[in-house]
C-alpha cells in the first residue's frame, strides 16, 4: 500500500474550500433565501476563496522550495551563498535567518579547516624538503668510503669484507634513491622545479632508457618489442624525459617474471607524440587503481616480487607529464598483450595468464611548456 504525499498548497486549497463550505451553509441557515442566490453566493465565495487560497499557497510553496534546494546545496559542501527570500517575517523567515546563520559559522570553519590543512601541508613539505637535503650530504660521503674501501685504496681486503661492504653500498644505493626522489616530490609540491626544453632526439633518449635495462631484461630473458617511428627533434626537457622514460621501464622489467613480454611504442598522433609501454606482469589490482599515481603506493602483489621501491616513481612521471602539457593514463590488464596469441603462453588460458600493465603518454608535438624553477629533479641520476 502506497502512501501519497499532499503538497502545502494542496493543504491550503483543501482547509479553504471547507471554510467556505461551512460559511455557505451558516448564511443559508441563518438568513435564508432562494435556491438561485445560494448558488451566487457558492460561486461567488468559491472562487474568491481559491484565489486568496492560491496566492498564499504559491508564495508558502516558492519559499519552501527554495529552502529545499538551498539545502541540498549545503549538503553537497556549498555554503558561498546564503539565502534570500523577500518579505518573509513568519515561520518561514524564521528559518531561513535560523539557516543563514548555520552557513556564516560553517563557512567560518571551513575557511579555518582549509587555512589550516594548507599551512600543516606546506610545513610537511618544507621538512621533508631539508631533510631529504640534509641527507643527501652524509650519504655521499658512505657511498665514497664504501667505493675507497672495496677498490683496495685503504689496503687489501678478503671475500667476506667485500660481501657486507656490497650489501651496505646497495642499502646505501636504496636510500640514496629514496632521498633523492624526496626532493623531487617537494620541488613539485613547492613548484619550484624547472622545465627546460631544448632540441632533443626522443627515439634517442628511448634507447638510452633500455640499455640501462638492458642486463636485467637478457637476464629474465624478456622480449623486448620496439616500433618506434621515426620523429624529427622535438623540444623536450632531455633530463625529465630520462626520468619519465626509466621509472617506466623500470616497473615493467621489475614486475614482468621470466619470459615475459615488454613492449615498447613511439609514434605521432595528430598534434601529439604517443608513447605506450606495455608489460605481461603481475598487474595492477582493480580496487588499487585509483592510487596509482598518489605518493608511497605500492600494490600489494608487487610487493611480494619486489621487496624494494619507494612508490614515489609514478607520482613523479604524473607531475612531470602534465606540467609539460601532456596527458598519461594506463590499463590493467594489458588487453593487446593478454590477447596476443603470438605470445609464448599463448596456449595458457587467458583467465591463468599475467594481467600486464600499459601505460600510455603524449608529449605535444611542438615541445614541453617551458617552466621557470629554481630546482631540476634528480630521481634516477
Amino acid at each position: 500500500m502506497f502512501k501519497t504525499a499532499i503538497k502545502l498548497s494542496d493543504k491550503i486549497l483543501l482547509i479553504f474550500f471547507i471554510f467556505s463550505s461551512v460559511l455557505i451553509l451558516m448564511a443559508r441557515f441563518f438568513i435564508g433565501g432562494s435556491l438561485q442566490q445560494i448558488l451566487i453566493l457558492c460561486n461567488f465565495v468559491y472562487i474568491f476563496a481559491f484565489i486568496i487560497a492560491y496566492i498564499i499557497s504559491k508564495k508558502f510553496s516558492d519559499d519552501l522550495v527554495k529552502l529545499s534546494f538551498k539545502v541540498e546545496e549545503m549538503a553537497a559542501g556549498n555554503f558561498s551563498k546564503k539565502i534570500v527570500i523577500k518579505n518573509s517575517r513568519d515561520e518561514i523567515g524564521q528559518l531561513v535567518n535560523a539557516l543563514n546563520e548555520l552557513i556564516s559559522r560553517l563557512q567560518t570553519g571551513v575557511a579555518l579547516d582549509v587555512s589550516k590543512h594548507k599551512e600543516l601541508s606546506q610545513a610537511k613539505t618544507d621538512f621533508v624538503a631539508l631533510a631529504s637535503h640534509q641527507l643527501r650530504t652524509p650519504l655521499s660521503v658512505i657511498k665514497w668510503y664504501i667505493d675507497f674501501l672495496v677498490g683496495g685504496d685503504a689496503g687489501p681486503i678478503n671475500k667476506e669484507q667485500s660481501k657486507y661492504l656490497k650489501q651496505v653500498y646497495d642499502s646505501n644505493e636504496t636510500l640514496i634513491e629514496l632521498v633523492n626522489a624526496l626532493l623531487d616530490v617537494s620541488r613539485i609540491d613547492l613548484g619550484t622545479f624547472s622545465i627546460e626544453p631544448e632540441p632533443t632526439d626522443m627515439i634517442a633518449k628511448a634507447e638510452a632508457a633500455l640499455t640501462k635495462f638492458e642486463s636485467v631484461i637478457k637476464a629474465k630473458k624478456l622480449t623486448l618489442i620496439k616500433q618506434f617511428e621515426k620523429l624529427p627533434p622535438i623540444n623536450l626537457d632531455p633530463r625529465l624525459t630520462k626520468i619519465v622514460f626509466e621509472n617506466i621501464i623500470s616497473n615493467a622489467t621489475k614486475y614482468t617474471l621470466e619470459g615475459g613480454v615488454i613492449k615498447f611504442e613511439i609514434k605521432k598522433i595528430e598534434n601529439d607524440v604517443f608513447i605506450k609501454i606495455s608489460d605481461t606482469g603481475c598487474g595492477i589490482p582493480r580496487e588499487q587503481q585509483p592510487r596509482v599515481f598518489t605518493k608511497m603506493f605500492r600494490a600489494d602483489n608487487v610487493k611480494r616480487i619486489e621487496a624494494g621501491g619507494t612508490g614515489l616513481g609514478l607520482y613523479i612521471v604524473k607531475a612531470v607529464i602534465e606540467k609539460s602539457g601532456g596527458k598519461i593514463w594506463f590499463e590493467s590488464p594489458s588487453l593487446e598483450l593478454l590477447l596476443d596469441k603470438g605470445q609464448k603462453n599463448a596456449d595458457v588460458p587467458i583467465d591463468k595468464r599475467n594481467r600486464g600493465t600499459t601505460f600510455f603518454f603524449t608529449i605535444p608535438l611542438k615541445g614541453m611548456k617551458f617552466k621557470l624553477g629554481t630546482k631540476k629533479l634528480t630521481s634516477l641520476d
